[in-house]
């Protein structure tokens, strides 16, 4: 009897034992599940991080380059104010004035565009590298910054 009774209870400890590490099999799923919940969590929140940062670059980028066209089309607009009083100077002294200003007015339109272009080879640089793409630009800001589209 003492052997069925120590057969009895070795399958008494071998069945605890199988039903403890079933359990800890379970808990081991469980927690790799988690693992691979908070994983794809983390890498979705760092996608979204990233997205978001792209949308700031291309948001900022253009608003920049909105205000650089505003600025050229006020020396634009300034340029054909000048050329209309050149036309109607009725001295050749307010004629030199005025195409003095119109020379200054120049060299700040083409300051705009020279700047507005650097700031455009380099943003498109920076914005491919972050993994984004150029914004758009108006027709009209094109023209006013003498971009090709």
């Amino acid at each position: 009897m003492s052997t069925l009774g120590m057969m009895v209870s070795n399958m008494a400890e071998v069945e605890k034992s199988r039903i403890g590490l079933r359990s800890l099999e379970v808990q081991l799923s469980h927690d790799r599940e988690m693992y691979g919940m908070k994983t794809d969590f983390l890498r979705d929140l760092i996608h979204s991080l990233i997205d978001r940062r792209i949308d700031a670059v291309e948001r900022g980028f253009n608003a920049t380059m909105t205000m650089y066209a505003e600025q050229a089309r006020h020396y634009m607009a300034q340029q054909e104010k000048y050329a209309d009083a050149d036309i109607k100077a009725t001295t050749p002294r307010e004629s030199a004035n005025i195409k003095v200003r119109v020379s200054e007015i120049d060299l700040q339109l083409t300051n705009i565009r020279s700047d507005a272009a650097a700031l455009y080879r380099e943003m498109m640089r920076v914005i491919i590298i972050i993994g984004g793409s150029m914004p758009p630009m108006s027709h009209d800001d094109q023209r006013a910054l003498a971009i090709a589209s």
